[in-house]
């Protein structure tokens, strides 16, 4: 599933010997609009209908008009955008979305239906309350990172992908990596596949505020892989300062960072390669927060904080088109939107902890994929699910890079690097993934802004200690349920 983006380019420009649709900052379509013959991405050109035997779906399946049932959450994240497209209407992406479904129902001869529900929790609720009932109306689930993730796979209500017929979670379409860091038991519930579009969290900055303050430029120290947290917070509190002459900190003055979600500020722990959980020798989860890495990490936020480097709660007339803030937390989709500004953008990862530390960490905050446990024909969902990774594989995974992040939010080539390492350090952060939401453990998943920011305290000890017990016991109690759902 990694890859990088200049090999993607080169991907685009085979595909668009073969396309009959191009558009959209250079881009070009992986199939020939009007019928069902997808151009791979080898070398020679050959189309899907030659290649068949790559992903092992057999040529023969023939599900006969048969639905393949999508479960989404249309308000949250990408899924809106995407994952489906009900036509053809010229925009690049949207086309690709299209073709790889018309592309699938027309090989396997069968039907997509998008089944959508409100808000992230209305998922796992949905497919919770279908398989308790033993009904067959979803094939697959599109769930938040996050929401229901503990509950569906230990009660029971997901199906061990690993025996789902035609998946070769070997191929790359599939990330079997982060698949094995996702699985806690003994069966795979939760997918990763290209068909999965990650949604990385990023640094923004001021390219102009890092030229007028005489900065290290930003871009250097990344590519050098030496853009370090300590970095970080010298800039910022190189160019935070009382801008009014008030007396007071407010919207009018200078900050180092601001990000318009809490969340913003927890990729900053993984992405100094410390994890909420670790595995202990039998490979179950454990705890691993309590360290002198979390403390400083900690420390240098309550400082920050306190020294008025910080716009905490986030203020929206304060960004980087003000002039008047350095760097600015957000998902590919505020860099879009930054886009419109007439300052110099640029993109970071976020920094690591120290030289010591070999590669960045990028957290997906993505959704996961999973089938409930009573679909009715493991043969079409297997099928469906394979082809529509390998579909994405070839045609919109390299038109979202080529089009929405390299050709609608990069305006540099240093941007094009760092959306490399971006895709290329996709990591899960598990404690979160299964645990975040749950009482107890959600303070220490969200502890940098609820401890760091909102109290500006350095006292993660005591924080800690009076939460370890709780977070201990949700890991138990998983485990407990766990163990009984597939002992069954």
């Amino acid at each position: 599933m990694k890859r990088t983006i200049s090999a993607l380019l080169a991907v685009l420009t085979l595909v668009a010997l073969f396309s009959a649709c191009g558009g959209g900052s250079g881009g070009g379509e992986s199939n020939e609009s009007g019928n069902t013959t997808a151009v791979t991405a080898d070398a020679g050109g050959e189309t899907a209908e030659s290649t068949r035997a790559m992903h092992g779906v057999p040529d023969a399946l023939d599900f006969d008009g048969g639905e393949y049932r999508i479960l989404i959450p249309i308000l949250w994240q990408g899924y809106a955008y995407y994952f489906f497209a009900e036509e053809l209407n010229g925009d690049v992406m949207n086309d690709a979305l299209f073709d790889r479904q018309r592309t699938v129902e027309e090989a396997l001869n069968i039907k997509m239906a998008k089944v959508e529900v409100g808000s992230i929790i209305d998922v796992p609720a949905a497919v919770q309350k279908t398989v308790l009932a033993g009904e067959d109306a979803y094939d697959c689930a599109l769930f938040h990172c996050i929401s229901g993730i503990s509950d569906a796979a230990s009660n029971g209500y997901l199906y061990n992908l690993d025996t789902l017929p035609h998946i070769d979670m070997a191929a790359e379409w599939w990330n079997t990596e982060q698949m094995g860091v996702l699985r806690l038991g003994k069966k795979t519930y939760y997918a990763v596949n290209d068909y999965m579009i990650p949604c990385p969290y990023l640094i923004n900055f001021n390219r102009n505020m890092v030229k007028d303050y005489g900065l290290d430029d930003p871009y250097e120290l990344t590519f050098a892989g030496e853009w370090l947290l300590d970095d970080f917070a010298e800039m910022c509190r190189a160019v935070s300062g009382d801008a009014d002459g008030s007396g007071t900190y407010d919207i009018n003055d200078r900050y180092g960072v601001t990000g318009s979600d809490a969340s913003l500020y927890i990729s900053f722990v993984p992405g100094a390669g410390q994890f909420m959980t670790d595995r202990d020798a039998d490979g179950k989860v454990q705890m691993a927060l309590n360290t002198e890495r979390m403390v400083k990490l900690v420390e240098l936020f309550a400082g920050l904080m306190t020294e008025n480097c910080v716009m905490y709660p986030y203020n929206k007339e304060l960004n980087l088109d003000t002039g008047r803030l350095l760097f600015e937390l957000g998902s590919l989709s505020t860099a879009e939107v930054m886009r419109e500004y007439d300052v110099a953008i640029g993109f970071l990862p976020f920094p690591k902890y120290d030289e010591s530390q070999d590669d960045y960490h990028t957290l997906d905050w993505g959704g996961l994929m999973a089938v409930p446990l009573t679909i009715g024909n493991p043969e079409l969902v297997g099928a469906a699910m394979e082809l529509m990774a390998y579909e994405a594989e070839n045609g919109v995974i390299p038109t979202y890079y080529d089009t929405v992040l390299s050709g609608k939010m990069a305006r540099d080539e240093n941007a094009e690097r760092v959306l490399d390492i971006l895709f290329d350090t996709i990591c899960y952060e598990i404690g979160g993934n299964y645990f975040g939401f749950a009482a107890g453990f959600g303070d220490l998943f969200y502890t940098l802004p609820r401890l760091s920011l909102e109290k500006k305290s350095t006292d993660f000890a005591s924080w800690y200690s009076a939460r370890e017990a709780t977070a201990v016991g949700v890991i138990d109690k998983f485990y407990t349920a766990l163990e009984a759902s597939e002992a069954e």
